[in-house]
């Protein structure tokens, strides 16, 4: 089954967006309240950028190289997810709990990859063997 790659970044930006509302909840419930450091409209529309952006690199990856060495693309995106999570580790956050932002931060680093790399054979075009 292929899909649109439009339908798809929508998919996956839902996805990503739906479980991190659901650690953003959580971790805000439980532990301490980071909402006015993060909002959650900023997660969502982080979520939609990079799931368009990422699936826009994808789509010319794939016509570029003929869905060969997909391997390159995948560990790019993961690599280059891994590499934000510097992004929240040196962030100056002033809030009472500012130490414990990058514990809060860092999970979102990985949800949308995690998405991606589950569900990206559904707009990959199959070999037929």
């Amino acid at each position: 089954m292929r899909i649109k790659p439009i339908v798809f970044a929508l998919f996956i930006a839902f996805l990503s967006s739906l479980l991190g509302l659901a650690y953003f909840v959580s971790f805000n419930h439980f532990l301490f309240d980071f909402s006015s450091v993060l909002p959650s409209w900023k997660l969502i529309s982080t979520y939609c950028f990079i799931s368009f952006l990422t699936t826009f690199l994808f789509v010319q990856y794939v016509r570029v190289t003929g869905a060969k060495k997909l391997w390159v693309f995948n560990l790019s995106l993961s690599l280059i997810s891994f590499f934000t999570i510097c992004i929240p580790i040196l962030a100056q956050v002033t809030h009472a709990d500012g130490e414990f932002f990058p514990v809060f931060a860092i999970p979102f680093h990985f949800i949308f990859p995690l998405f991606w790399l589950i569900f990206y054979p559904l707009i990959t075009p199959h070999e037929k063997v």
